[in-house]
C-alpha cells in the first residue's frame, strides 16, 4: 500500500468559489487535482451537445486523469471548493506517483463499473440508495464510521437526476420515500442523516 501522504508533493490548496470551471474537455492535460474541501463535479458534452454526469468528487477524490494528452470530460465546483494540483510532468518522471496513480485508476474503473451497475438497476428506489452509499462509504472512509453518517448533497436535485439518468422528480420522491420508511433523515435539503448504513444497502440491493 503507498501512503498518500508521503507519496503526493501537492501543491497549495487553492479556494475556487461555487460554479467556477476548472478545465475543459480537450484541453492540454497538465495537472491532476485533488478535492481538499468542498464538492467537484465532472461530466462530458456528447455529440449532441447533451450532458452526461461522470461524477462528484468529494474530500480526498483525484480527478483530470486521462489517458490521451486532453482532458475527456469538463470540471466545475458545486461549491466553494479547495483543490490542490499535482503536474502530470512530475508524475511522468516519478515511479512511485506512476504507481499511486495506477491504484488510483484502478479505482476509478471499479467505480465506473458500480455507476453502470447502478444505471442498469429498474428500480429508481435503488439507483438513489446506491448514490446516497456511495456518499455514506466516503464519509466513512474519513470518519471511520458506520452508523448516523451524516452526508452533505450539495449538487442539485436536477444533478443528481442526470446523473442517475432519472427525472428530478424521481429523486425527490425516492428521498421523501426513504425518510417516512425512516431509512435516511433529511434534516435539509442538501443533507441527509444515515442511522443504518445496512438499511440503506439493503434498498440499494448491495451485499453489506
Amino acid at each position: 500500500m503507498i501512503n498518500e501522504r508521503n507519496t503526493l508533493s501537492l501543491g497549495p490548496v487553492r479556494v475556487y468559489p461555487d460554479k467556477t470551471s476548472l478545465y475543459h474537455q480537450g484541453d492540454d492535460t497538465v495537472s491532476i487535482y485533488r478535492v481538499n474541501s468542498g464538492v467537484v463535479m465532472t461530466y462530458r458534452l456528447l455529440a449532441d451537445d447533451e450532458r452526461q454526469i461522470t461524477g462528484f468528487c468529494t474530500e480526498g477524490d483525484f480527478f483530470g486523469l486521462s489517458s490521451d494528452e486532453t482532458y475527456c470530460d469538463n470540471a466545475i465546483t458545486v461549491t466553494s471548493s479547495g483543490v490542490q494540483t499535482i503536474r502530470v510532468a512530475e508524475i511522468e518522471s516519478d515511479p512511485k506517483l506512476q504507481r499511486f496513480f495506477l491504484s488510483h485508476s484502478c479505482k476509478k474503473v471499479e467505480d465506473t463499473q458500480n455507476l453502470l451497475a447502478t444505471l442498469t438497476r429498474k428500480s429508481s428506489e435503488a439507483r438513489v440508495a446506491a448514490f446516497l452509499v456511495m456518499l455514506a462509504e466516503r464519509k466513512c472512509r474519513m470518519e471511520k464510521t458506520v452508523d448516523d453518517i451524516r452526508i452533505k448533497m450539495p449538487m442539485s436535485r436536477t444533478d443528481i437526476a442526470d446523473y442517475l439518468g432519472l427525472f428530478r422528480e424521481t429523486v425527490s420522491r425516492r428521498l421523501t420515500d426513504f425518510q417516512s420508511a425512516r431509512v435516511i433523515n433529511l434534516e435539509d435539503v442538501h443533507t441527509a442523516l444515515i442511522p443504518k448504513l445496512d438499511s440503506l444497502r439493503t434498498c440499494a440491493g448491495i451485499a453489506a
